[in-house]
């Protein structure tokens, strides 16, 4: 049998709420991005992407920039 629950989404929880989420998501996608190679981060981006969209958001994508120092 289906058992149904009711749970609260990102529209439903208070600014206090997304923003311990956010920030927490925030840390740890920076925290994986420390280590070399990208599988760390690819990890924690999907698990955060899959955290966000359990919530009714629209997920998580992470755009790296990298900044060269020509010396100048």
């Amino acid at each position: 049998m289906k058992q149904e629950f009711k749970s609260l989404g990102i529209k439903d929880m208070h600014p206090m709420q997304i923003e311990a989420l956010i920030n927490f998501i925030g840390m740890a996608l920076d925290m994986a991005s420390q280590f070399e190679g990208d599988e760390a981060l690819e990890m924690v981006e999907e698990e955060a992407d899959q955290l966000v969209r359990l919530f009714g958001g629209n997920g998580v994508r992470v755009e790296l920039k990298v900044e060269l120092d020509h010396g100048d």
